[in-house]
């Protein structure tokens, strides 16, 4: 069935035709069968990519939860960081405090060692004038 004819066709013809029909159909199913192959060899490469994208995604789930956490935590922390800044800025106040009465008690210390140097002197004076004036001491 090389060229088109204005004949009706033979037996010969169509049975040509069917040959032809069938070599093409059994090459067909050939490719079929080999493609088949193929993709049961990529099912199964599906297969196993699936259950690792099942595992990544409940690692990812996990992380989440681990980050959700540490969140928490980080929060708490720095809660905490604050309420200890406040804590340290109180005994700094504290330690300038102490220092200011420190500084003041021992000024407190040398004018009180002033004033009883000068009630000693002021006694002895005293006690001189006293002797001077005959009276009894």
């Amino acid at each position: 069935m090389d060229a088109h004819r204005d004949e009706p066709a033979t037996k010969k013809d169509l049975d040509q035709v069917k040959q032809d029909l069938t070599d093409k159909i059994d090459a067909n199913g050939r490719k079929i069968d080999a493609n088949s192959a193929k993709i049961d060899a990529n099912s199964a490469k599906i297969d196993a990519n699936s259950a690792k994208i099942d595992r990544i995604a409940l690692q990812v789930v996990e992380n989440r939860e681990q980050m959700a956490t540490k969140d928490a935590v980080n929060e708490r922390f720095d809660a905490v960081n604050e309420r200890l800044d406040e804590l340290l800025r109180g005994q700094d106040e504290m330690i300038g405090i102490f220092t200011r009465l420190d500084e003041e008690r021992v000024a407190t210390t040398a004018w009180i060692g002033r004033v009883e140097g000068d009630v000693e002197t002021n006694k002895s004076e005293i006690k001189k004038i006293k002797t001077n004036l005959a009276m009894d001491t």
